[in-house]
C-alpha cells in the first residue's frame, strides 16, 4: 500500500475518515489528513448484506477506510469492507461439507481409493410380506382405477365443450355472410 502524503491521495491507501452524513445509499466522510469528502456506498460497508447503514455507521464516528476510487472529477469513493479480509462464503461451507459427506458415503480411507458402497440388486432387495404386498396391489389397482375414470370424464367434458364452441362458431359465421 501507498502512504498517504500531504494532501495526496491514491487507490488503496487506508485512510482515518470522520462520517459527517448518512443517506439511505452510502454515508459522506471527511478524510482526516487531508479535509476532503469522500462516500462509503452501502455495499462496500460489510461483506454480508445491508438494509440500514444506521445499524454499522453513525454521524461523527472514526472509521478507517479504504480508497477504491478518485474519479475526474477528484470524487473518492471508499470502501470498509476492503479493509478485512473476507470471510468464507457461504459456498466454499456447503461445497466443503459436500464433500465431506460424499466421502463419508463413499467409505473412503486414508491414503487408499475409493470404495464405494455395495449396490443391491433387484433380486436381493427385502420383499415385503404377502399381506403389505396385497395391500400395495390393491391401493394400487383402486388408483388406477380412479385415474382412468377421471381421464375419461375429462376428455368427455373437453369433447363436449370443443363441440360446443365449434357450433357457436358457425351460427356466427352464418349469421355474418347474410
Amino acid at each position: 500500500m501507498v502512504e498517504v502524503k500531504n494532501t495526496d491521495l491514491n487507490i488503496g491507501d487506508i485512510v482515518d475518515c470522520i462520517v459527517e452524513q448518512i443517506m439511505p445509499y452510502g454515508a459522506f466522510v471527511r478524510i482526516t489528513k487531508t479535509g476532503r469528502k469522500g462516500m462509503i456506498h452501502i455495499s462496500e460497508l460489510s461483506y454480508n448484506f445491508v438494509k440500514d447503514i444506521n445499524e454499522f455507521l453513525h454521524v461523527q464516528d472514526n472509521i478507517k477506510a479504504k480508497i477504491i476510487k478518485i474519479d475526474e472529477k477528484g470524487r473518492i469513493d471508499l470502501s470498509i469492507k476492503q479493509t478485512s479480509e473476507p470471510p468464507q462464503t457461504q459456498a466454499r461451507h456447503q461445497r466443503a461439507n459436500n464433500n465431506h459427506n460424499n466421502n463419508q458415503r463413499m467409505n473412503l480411507r486414508p491414503h487408499r481409493e475409493a470404495v464405494p458402497e455395495p449396490v443391491i440388486s433387484i433380486t436381493q432387495a427385502p420383499v415385503a410380506a404377502p399381506e403389505e404386498a396385497d395391500s400395495f396391489e390393491k391401493k394400487m389397482a383402486s388408483f388406477l382405477k380412479a385415474s382412468e375414470a377421471k381421464i375419461t370424464d375429462l376428455n368427455s367434458r373437453n369433447s363436449a365443450r370443443s363441440g360446443r364452441s365449434r357450433r357457436s362458431n358457425n351460427n356466427r359465421q352464418d349469421k355474418r355472410e347474410y
